[in-house]
């Protein structure tokens, strides 16, 4: 599986994991599934470029729950983690210190939490 199946697989299973009203959960996920595919499938941009663009609107916005997720996704679609930390930065002169330093601190909790590689 390539790094964009991976990113794929990752975001979709955040997006079923969501929690909404039984009622509309199914339809909702149905909705942003196949919303997002449409924008993600489009060829003007790599997954890793999409990730990074996504990253920073989250942090612009403040969400930072979405924010963990895409993160997350950004690493299985082959970001690094310099590249992820060097996107936030550039978000400080932008989007505020304090947005900068609440995504920072979701940043290395992503990390953190990733499993280390043997030596």
């Amino acid at each position: 599986m390539s790094t964009t199946d991976d990113g794929r697989e990752e975001g979709r299973r955040h997006i079923e994991q969501f929690r909404a009203p039984d009622a509309i959960r199914q339809e909702l996920t149905d909705l942003i599934i196949q919303a997002g595919g449409l924008v993600w499938s489009r060829p003007g941009l790599s997954p890793d470029k999409r990730s990074l663009t996504t990253i920073s609107a989250l942090i612009a916005q403040g969400h930072l729950g979405p924010l963990r997720e895409h993160i997350e996704i950004g690493l299985g679609n082959g970001l690094s983690q310099t590249e992820i930390t060097e996107a936030i930065i550039q978000c400080a002169i932008y989007a505020g210190f304090p947005r900068t330093v609440a995504a920072m601190e979701v940043a290395a909790e992503v990390f953190e939490a990733l499993p280390t590689e043997p030596s």
